[in-house]
């Protein structure tokens, strides 16, 4: 789907809370840690979920 296109979105908040992206350059979900607001829909809490979804 498209929203497993969009680039990965730290975010501007300051937390560092685990969440799993999907790279379109590898084509694998990989971790990350995002700020804690503004997510794009790129942004999975868990591995299975990335991976189900992208």
């Amino acid at each position: 789907p498209g929203r497993c296109l969009d680039p990965k979105k730290v975010g501007p908040c300051r937390a560092a809370i685990p969440r799993v992206f999907f790279n379109k350059e590898t084509g694998q979900c990989e971790g990350f840690r995002w700020g804690g607001c503004q997510p794009n829909g790129n942004n999975f809490k868990t591995m299975e979920e990335c991976e189900n979804t992208c």
